[in-house]
């Protein structure tokens, strides 16, 4: 139970410093409301399906997908043990993109990176469960990835 009023309360902070963020962008009274999530960078969500001699498992495909809420930061840290949900203030000053490797199979999902890009699109962190970093088959997706919307990988 703990677990879930942390989770709230952190909710609750980034939701507040997004309001903070959105009333200094539209001062205007009258203004309508924003909803919980920022806008984010303009590079657009991404699939790959392998073809069936690469592929893992029958019907397995991966995608890579822009974090823009507080919920999904929070839920991402949580999964991940990691503190992705920290990012919240960069992300809502359009300092940095949080994104989500997944990979779908036999009817589940599993949660494989956590990538942070900077406004140029460089890949600035990219960790896995725990910190760990990306295991040599993740490594070739993140490749092709940063190949088809041209996002710098580090080293």
């Amino acid at each position: 139970m703990s677990d879930w009023h942390r989770d709230l309360a952190a909710i609750e902070r980034i939701e507040a410093m997004r309001r903070r963020a959105a009333a200094r962008a539209q001062p205007v009274a009258g203004a309508p409301a924003q909803c919980s999530a920022w806008d984010g960078s303009r590079l657009q969500d991404w699939e790959w399906h392998p073809p069936p001699k690469e592929a893992k498992a029958h019907g397995e495909w991966f995608s890579i997908r822009q974090l823009k809420t507080a919920e999904d930061l929070v839920a991402e840290s949580r999964a991940m043990h990691h503190c992705v949900s920290s990012y919240a203030t960069k992300c809502i000053a359009g300092n940095a993109s949080i994104w989500a490797l997944r990979r779908k199979a036999l009817g589940k999902t599993e949660r494989l990176l956590t990538i942070e890009l900077d406004p140029q699109h460089r890949a600035v962190q990219v960790r896995g469960f725990g910190n760990r970093l990306a295991t040599t088959d993740e490594r070739k997706i993140l490749e092709r990835w940063a190949k088809a919307k041209c996002v710098t990988l580090q080293d």
